[in-house]
């Protein structure tokens, strides 16, 4: 059964207390040309446009081009069919959202799109036991979220 593996980028958090004004002329928590975080023409660092320095972006938390890679699956167990959905003839795709933990184990596993019949319980057990080559940020290993697709499908 082929198993397709997606990887969803980190979410970034944003504080709504840290959002200034654009046209803001405060070097420290406006977002206008002259903040640290400027959108105009001189913003600087974490700031989106021309800039004195830094890249344009957006700064979630992790500084810019401090990237985290994706985790790359190294071993897998092929998911079984439930008896009931053998008898039913019942395939189709389980998509699960997971997170790869440091040690590229995966947690929380968490069921996005369902089919029934005990095919959801036989994914998570077959993936439960994959193991990952963890997200890397800055040289370590870092935790990271993942979507799997796990196919059922009969031959």
């Amino acid at each position: 059964m082929p198993v397709t593996v997606a990887f969803e980028l980190p979410t970034i958090q944003i504080d709504l207390a840290q959002i200034g004004d654009p046209a803001s002329l405060l070097p420290n928590g406006g977002l206008g040309i002259h903040g640290s975080n400027g959108i105009g023409d001189h913003g600087c660092c974490g700031g989106i446009g021309d800039q004195t320095g830094g890249k344009p972006g957006i700064d979630g938390g992790a500084r810019l081009g401090q990237k985290i890679s994706a985790p790359q699956l190294i071993y897998k167990v092929e998911p079984e069919f439930s008896e009931a959905a053998r008898k039913a003839k019942y395939q189709g795709v389980v998509v699960l959202a997971i997170e790869v933990g440091a040690d590229g184990r995966p947690l929380n596993l968490r069921v996005l799109d369902m089919l029934g019949l005990g095919l959801d319980e036989k994914a998570i057990e077959a993936v439960s036991q994959w193991r990952f080559r963890p997200g890397y940020q800055n040289g370590r290993p870092v935790v990271t979220s993942a979507t799997v697709e796990v196919r059922f499908r009969l031959m």
